[in-house]
Formats: C-alpha cells, structure tokens, sequence
C-alpha cells in the first residue's frame, strides 16, 4: 500500500517520521507522490498542543475511507477519543530503534533520548513519551559518523532535556566532545536543555568544543518564582539569571533564545509583569512565546482553574513579543573585490566558519558552459559549500539585474530557511546593489526592434540622441552627465529606450540606488578583498595565461559551435570579447592576450571606482584572519 506521512509539533516528531518511514517500508508499503494518492494515512501527533490535534482530528474526517495509523505523542484522553476511528495507534517506542530513512540532505536529525521525568504540572510529554531513556552512545556516534560521511552539514542532538542524557560514563557534555572530534564539515545543534541541571561542564564544552554552535535554546517558561514553583520547574528567577551571567561569560558570542508561557493559572498581573522584567534585563535574541491551554492529564489541568482571559493572555503575548521579537533585518555577509583577489576563496572560508552558503553576484559565471572564461569555481575549490546563481542562464539570451534579483531573493530564502548565512560573493556592483541596496530600476521591457537599430551606432551618436531627448526635460545644461556614462554603449542604449517610452523625469532613466540604512532592508556586513595594483596586476595576468592553459580557446569556440554568436559573445564579457575577435582572426594571439590583459586590468579600476561610490561602509581586508575577526562580532 501506498503511505503518507503528516507530522506535527516538534523536531523530536520529525525525527521520530524518519524511523516511523522506515518502519513502514519494513512493512511492505511504498511512498505515496502525495497524500490524495496515499491508500494509508500516517498522523504524527502532537497532543503537547490542542492546536495540533485539532488539525488531526480535521484529516481524520477527511480521509474516513482509508486506512490511518496515529502515532506521536498522545495523550490517553485523545487516544480513548480516536482509537475507533483510526485502523493502529503506535507509541513512539515502537519504532525509536529502527534505522531510519534520512529525509534531510542538509541535516540529520539524531534522537539521543526519548521521554522526560521533570513532570512539569502543564505538560503532556511525560505522559505521551512516558519515563526518560537514553539511547546508547555508541549507537549515537555511529549514527552520527554516517550522516557526516554523506555530507550532512548540521547535526541535530534531540531529548526532551539532553542535560539528563547518560549511557554508562557518557553524560551530555561528554557525548557533545565525542561527536565534536569527529572528523568533517558540519556543526553541532542540540535541543531542548533545562535549566536546572545546567551544569558547568556543559558551559565548558559548549564553549570549547568548535563545531558547536553558539546558540542555546534555554526555556524560562516564567520570570516569577511563585508562577515557578506552581509549574514545579524546579528553579528560581534567581538561578536562571545567573546561569545565563555565566554562559554570557564563558561564551561571549552566544544567542540565547526562550520558551515562556503567558496566562498559567492563577498568574496575575504583577507576576506577568515580573516575567516582563526578567526579559529586559537578560535580553533574549528570541522567544517563542505560548498562551497557556489545559491539557488533559496533566496536574495544572487536574487541579488549577485556567482564570486568564484569552483576551488578557493575548495582551501579554504582544507585551513579550514586542520585547523580544522585533523583526530584525536579516543579516548578509558580502564580499566583494576587484577581479582576481581572491573573492570566492574567501567566501567559501567564511560559509565554512559561520554556517553560510554562498550566492554568486557575477554577471557572467551566471551563465552556463562559460566555466574557464569566467573564472567560475569548481565543486572540489566549493569544499561542500552550496553555491547559487553559478551556470543557471542560457548565454544566447539576455540576462538582467532584475532576473539577478529575483533569483538571488528565493536563494535568500532558502538559505535563509536552514538557518544559515547567506554570503553574496561577487564583483559585479550592479548585481549586488540591485539584490541589497533598494535600486529602483525601472520597469520598461526591451524593445528589441529599436535595440537593433541602436546597435548599429557609436556611442558618440548614441550621446547625442540622448542629449537630444533630455532636452525636453528639466536636467540643464551638461545635466546628461549626471546620470549616464557617456562611453558606456549598453547603458546609453537602455536610457534611450526608457526616455522614449516614458514620461519619467531624469531620475528614472537609470537605476538608481539607496544605501541608507533606513532604506536597506538586510543587516549586511560588507566585506573587500583589499590588493595594491601592482599585486593586483601580477594576479590579473597569472590567471591569465592559466585559463588559456586550461582551454579558455576551446571553451569559446564550443559556445559558438552551440549557437552563441560572435556578435553576442562581444558583449559576454571582456574574456569572450577578445576570444571571439581572435577566433574571427581579427587579432593574434599575442594581440589578444595583451589587450585583454589591460582591458582586465582597466575593468579592475572601475570595479574600485563603484565599490567606493556605493559601497564605501566596506571593510577591506588582506586575508581571512581578518575576515573572521569581523563576522565574528556580528555574526
């Protein structure tokens, strides 16, 4: 039978999908392309929130007809409710030992315990997951040494308190100093901690241990010791802020985040308004902020009236997430530099250091089958980095700023949504500030026919035209100037074409940008490769003659063999310029290489001349040492 899985609530239920997967394939059954096709429906439950299980209920009475299993955590009261109207209920340790079906290509998801004995008087885990059990830490390593042996870059420890883990000698801190001496490429995450058996040792390995990352998930739940001591969370106000004092302290570049319930029973005002304080003066990075809900079973539900109005537990989720989470900018590491500085290099080091992966803000490697020309990195030079934009756009078509900018904006989110960095490496300014800097360019599409007819001009004619157009316009004497270069034959084409299509004043004729911080909608941390031109000239010709030695001279004649004429190759870059005239043999080799030496060299200066004019929050670096130390303090 064909089988789909939904799973709701936490990544410990994520986890638990992988195994519960395997265990279906054990069984017989195949995945289904999607859930209408599926003959079995599998619920991964999370009766920890109501809100979860309202959901359940809602596919359990969309697919009467088929077969449902329910799994997950449930609670008794929901399993008595659902027993008859679902096939199987599975508990969770039905399946926690099976080998399970990796569905992350990114991220292995590694349970190293399952259940917890903390019995919070609000939750339903110890009741759904039942005692506190560790899986073996051989077993774990194991699992662990095959995910990074695929190239999983994040590995994620789950317990419902990974503080209690213990198989034999090996405690939490201990397991972390294993995994983290395994060799490989990948970082170290875990969830969920308690605060009351913080320990040292685990400050101690988190800050030691370098794959870790700095980041700890630390549920406060409230700021107000009676409110505490009714949720029996075994700690103070007190203690929670000074353990937090201590992990600031041995690990300066940490992000604490939170779990906090507003409106338990019986919390008044004076106590919420505790829980406001604690947040002002620890300053959390984020908090995930819950309204409290009686679940069934549990003792809060059993024994305390739940006497807060939804329209008050409202008001004190505002309160708190107005505190903690404002909307920040999302941050952006660029790094830029003329050509031949050692741009991607450096990128790939920093992805490496600080989670990221890495968009290419280049107007040519964007293009396919133009890999020596451009310079474009090679999967061995990406050493397991994700890189965006490389090889995406046919080069017989036209590819825009604008198509740049759509794309680089879904790579954003992507990267974005695996909690990474995204690093936009490149030396194409326009790109960059089209994606990052608020341009505004102008929506008027190519007019192909009068593109045709411009072409056929110099730029000096092309001048005068322009000239002639803005004359009808309120620029003034020599005002032309201000906003076009007069010897760059594409640009004069395109804001012909917009002054004779539009009514727009001068300001529109070309792209135009915004680097104020209030307009930029990303924290960005700007990043150059500092040269000086004499070492710049020698890297600039070195490379050079190494691309000519790899088959630079093929690699154009094969894009004119596919259909890239010699026309459309001039404007494919400087490299495909001078190859195309030497191919037509309007110039020798020797010819080429010279004025393509220079015509490189001459790009590199006006590459300068636009990172200083729209970039110049730049900081220029010599090395990545250097590089480190400054996403170090903002990342």
């Amino acid at each position: 039978m064909k089988y789909n899985i939904t799973t709701y609530g936490c990544q410990s239920n994520e986890a638990d999908a992988e195994r519960i997967e395997a265990r279906l394939r054990l069984l017989g059954h195949k995945k289904a392309a999607s859930e209408k096709e599926a003959g079995l429906i599998v619920l991964n439950c999370c009766s920890v929130r109501q809100s979860a299980m309202d959901r359940v209920w809602a596919k359990i009475n969309k697919y009467k007809k088929k077969k449902i299993i329910l799994t997950g955590c449930i609670l008794d009261a929901d399993r008595k409710k659902l027993k008859d109207k679902v096939s199987e209920i599975w508990h969770p340790d039905e399946y926690f030992n099976e080998t399970p079906i990796y569905s992350n290509k990114n991220t292995g998801l590694v349970p190293i315990m399952t259940g917890c004995d903390n019995f919070c008087t609000y939750c339903a885990v110890p009741f759904t997951r039942g005692r506190e059990r560790s899986r073996p830490a051989k077993e774990i390593i194991k699992e662990v040494k095959k995910l990074v042996k695929t190239e999983r870059k994040e590995i994620w420890l789950l317990g419902q308190n990974v503080n209690s883990y213990r198989s034999k000698k090996v405690n939490f801190p201990r397991l972390l100093k294993i995994i983290n001496g395994i060799p490989g490429n990948f970082k170290i995450r875990f969830v969920s901690p308690h605060p009351k058996d913080f320990s040292n040792e685990m400050i101690n390995a988190i800050a030691k241990c370098d794959k870790a990352v700095k980041y700890i998930n630390l549920p406060v739940q409230s700021g107000d010791n009676e409110v505490l001591r009714e949720m029996n969370r075994n700690y103070t106000r007190e203690h929670y802020i000074k353990l937090v004092e201590k992990i600031r302290k041995a690990i300066p570049e940490i992000k604490i985040s939170t779990d906090v319930i507003v409106g338990f029973p019986g919390e008044t005002r004076a106590q919420f308004n505790n829980t406001v304080n604690l947040f002002k003066q620890i300053g959390f990075d984020k908090a995930y902020i819950s309204r409290y809900s009686p679940r069934t079973g549990t003792l809060a539900a059993t024994t305390m009236k739940d006497n807060v109005s939804a329209k008050e537990k409202k008001r004190r989720w505002n309160v708190l997430n107005n505190l903690s989470n404002k909307k920040e900018k999302q941050k952006i590491i660029v790094v830029l530099g003329p050509t031949a500085s050692g741009k991607s290099g450096l990128a790939v080091k920093i992805a490496r250091k600080f989670n990221g992966e890495v968009i290419s803000a280049d107007s040519r490697q964007v293009y396919k089958r133009m890999d020596i020309g451009t310079g474009k990195i090679t999967k061995k030079e990406m050493k397991g980095i994700k890189h965006y934009l490389l090889g995406t756009a046919d080069p017989k078509k036209v590819f825009t700023a604008m198509d740049f900018k759509k794309m680089a904006e879904n790579a954003i989110k992507e990267i974005v949504g695996k909690d990474k960095i995204p690093i936009i490496c490149g030396g194409t300014g326009f790109y960059i500030h089209a994606l990052l800097g608020n341009m505004k360019i102008p929506q008027i599409p190519p007019n192909w026919k009068l593109r045709k007819e411009l072409e056929k001009k110099s730029c000096e004619e092309l001048y005068k035209i322009l000239k002639k157009l803005l004359a009808r316009r309120s620029l003034g004497e020599g005002g032309e100037k201000k906003i076009i270069d007069s010897k760059n034959k594409r640009r004069l084409i395109r804001a012909i074409e917009i002054a004779k299509f539009t009514s727009c004043d001068d300001k529109n004729l070309t792209p135009s940008i915004s680097t104020s911080s209030q307009d930029v909608k990303f924290d960005i941390l700007w990043l150059g490769i500092k040269k000086n031109d004499k070492n710049l000239k020698g890297l600039i010709h070195k490379r050079l003659l190494k691309r000519i030695k790899q088959g630079m001279v093929g690699e154009a004649k094969q894009l004119h063999k596919k259909g890239v004429s010699w026309k459309r190759m001039e404007d494919l870059g400087l490299e495909y310029r001078y190859l195309s005239r030497y191919l037509r043999g309007k110039i020798s080799k020797e010819e080429m290489i010279e004025q393509l030496n220079t015509a490189i060299v001459q790009y590199s200066k006006r590459q300068m001349t636009w990172f200083k004019k729209y970039a110049p929050e730049t900081k220029w670096v010599k090395d990545a040492r250097e590089a480190f130390e400054l996403c170090k303090h903002g990342y």
